[in-house]
Order: structure tokens, then sequence, then C-alpha cells
């Protein structure tokens, strides 16, 4: 199976989710922020595409017979959402990484999602990371965000790191750092065996 397929299966479950039709353009694609943007939301009930797209991962990949799902207890993240619900999602493929689904509210929306890895699992992103109107980017971007990290995960690319000082992370559409390093040096070390920092997550792909 290929990733192109497993994701024609999350867009039909997800097109046939009552959430799955919405849709609304980047307000500010031709227009600068307004001040009291910062401070609403809204139209809160929108960002339930993002809560659906997640739950059409988990439900493609456990129909595919890819990876199981277990209900958990939500981490204690200091920054994520709130009133969560976690699901543990693990692969049925021997040395690929397993994820950890935290679907919950945040800041008066009521499906935030985020994704850990690891054991304790470690954040790694969360979509709406703010629900307010200034940091509102149109429905596409969020769609987009989630299907990264589900993909990066999925496809063997993802990687996390982290030093004394500094926190690195690897996704497809490149990496992310905090903190003073050569991270292009440290991101091919470890892509050739060896670990870096104090703690690296990493994994095999989930696909044969």
């Amino acid at each position: 199976m290929e990733i192109h397929d497993l994701l024609a299966e999350v867009t039909q479950r997800f097109t046939a989710h009552p959430s799955g039709a919405t849709r609304w353009d980047d307000p500010h694609e031709h227009r600068n922020i307004a001040d009291e943007e910062y401070s609403r939301v809204s139209d809160p009930e929108r960002y339930a595409v993002v809560g659906a797209r997640a739950r059409s991962w988990i439900d493609a990949l456990k129909a595919l017979e890819l990876a199981t799902a277990q209900d958990v207890e939500a981490p204690p993240w200091p920054y994520g959402p709130t009133d969560a619900r976690a699901v543990l999602v693990t692969p049925v493929r021997a040395g690929a990484l397993s994820m950890l689904v935290v679907l919950g509210s945040m800041e008066g929306i009521e499906d935030a999602v985020a994704v850990g890895v690891g054991d304790p699992a470690v954040l790694i992103g969360m979509e709406p990371f703010c629900g307010c109107d200034a940091c509102d980017s149109g429905s596409d971007y969020l769609l987009s965000a989630i299907d990264d990290l589900f993909t990066g995960i999925i496809d063997g690319s993802f990687l996390y790191a982290e030093g004394k000082d500094w926190k690195l992370t690897v996704g497809v559409n490149g990496w992310s750092a905090s903190g003073s390093q050569d991270f292009d040096t440290l991101i091919d070390k470890a892509r050739a065996g060896t670990s870096i920092g104090r703690l690296m997550i990493t994994g095999g792909p989930w696909l044969t």
C-alpha cells in the first residue's frame, strides 16, 4: 500500500463526516490582521473539521488493519487540549512508531487535536495551535497540518530529539528547532543510526 492509497481512505471517511463539508478561506490572505482579532473566536464550531480529520485518520488506519487504537489516559502536558480523550494508535508493523492522539477543547474550541510520540509522550504538534481569529489561516491549512502530522510518522520520516538546551523536530515539511546547534549535521547522524541528544524518538514506516 502507498501513502496516497491511505490518504484516499482518510478522505473518503472525512467526506462522509458531518463536518467534512466545512470549508473557509484564509481570512488574512489579502488583508492585515486587525488588533481586535487577537481576543476573538468568532466561529469556534467550524473547528470541528480538525477533530473530524484526526478521527478519519484513526478510523482509516484501523479499517485497513495498519494499526490498533486504544483509549488511554490523557497526558499531563502543560499546554494542550483540556477535558481531553487520548487514543494510542499502535502500528501493526514492527519497528514503527506509535502515536498518541489527544482530542479535547482549547480556549473555547471543542475540537483541538494534539499529537505526541514516545513514552512518556512528547507533544509534537497541535491544531489549531491558537483558535483566535488572528491566528486563523483557513480550513485547508488546518487539514494539511493534521495530515502532515500523521504522514510524517506513518512514512517513517519523523524524528524528534532534544538536548540540554535544544529541541529538534523533523517531519514531512523539513525540520524546526529551538536552541543553537548544527541541526543539519545532527539530522545526518540520526539518519545514519547514531543516537543524538539525551532523547531521540524515531521509527520505521507503517506501510509495506
